[in-house]
């Protein structure tokens, strides 16, 4: 039979139903609530980490996505395959929410857990929660302005060592305001602090004392 006369067939009541829509091809809905969650927890189990790993990743950075559809939406209305199309794309979109804002690291199911309870509407839903680990357990990104901030700068001056000061305070020299000077700067430098002081005037040098001006005598 060629396409057109299939096309045909399939407009016509009278020629029979086509020979695709037999009962053999004809969708199955879920009635059942107990269907609903065991393809549920069969799509999460599938995705999730084996728990030897599990247990090596425990105290990595996590983070939870969560979902929900009222029951009645989904009883007698998706078959096995479409529900199963469902739960699969909520997870995809939760991994996708995760990495728009923590895109450095590689996230995977650890643990979910799933209910069946009431919303403050007392309409009856499916909820399940998710927990997705970062396998590499990088650092959370910081965000600045919308930006993330890739680099932290800590500014960290080392402390002076003792050797160093002893060595500077102790020094034999004459000169008392050279050494008094030496452990000013030694003081500044271990506490990290720059203080600012006025350079000191230097001692004015005495003026000659000048001829006195010539007394002019009128007569």
């Amino acid at each position: 039979m060629s396409l057109f006369d299939e096309a045909e067939k399939a407009r016509n009541p009278f020629l029979g139903k086509p020979e695709s829509q037999d009962t053999g091809n004809k969708k199955v809905f879920i009635n059942q609530t107990s269907s609903l969650l065991n393809i549920l927890n069969e799509v999460l189990t599938s995705q999730k980490i084996p728990s030897k790993k599990a247990k090596a990743c425990k105290d990595f950075r996590t983070r939870l996505g969560d979902c929900s559809w009222c029951l009645h939406q989904l009883q007698g209305k998706v078959t096995a395959e479409g529900w199963n199309n469902i739960v699969s794309n909520s997870i995809v979109g939760m991994l996708k929410t995760i990495k728009n804002s923590q895109p450095n690291g590689e996230w995977a199911v650890i643990d979910y857990d799933v209910k069946i309870d009431y919303d403050p509407s007392k309409i009856e839903r499916i909820y399940f929660v998710v927990k997705f680990v970062d396998l590499d357990n990088q650092d959370d990104l910081v965000y600045r302005n919308g930006a993330p901030v890739t680099t932290t700068v800590n500014v960290q001056t080392s402390p002076i060592p003792d050797e160093l000061v002893s060595a500077l305070t102790s020094k034999k020299t004459d000169d008392g305001e050279l050494k008094d000077l030496i452990k000013q700067l030694v003081v500044a430098m271990s506490s990290n602090v720059v203080e600012q002081k006025e350079a000191p005037v230097p001692a004015k040098v005495a003026a000659t004392k000048s001829e006195p001006a010539p007394v002019v005598f009128e007569d």
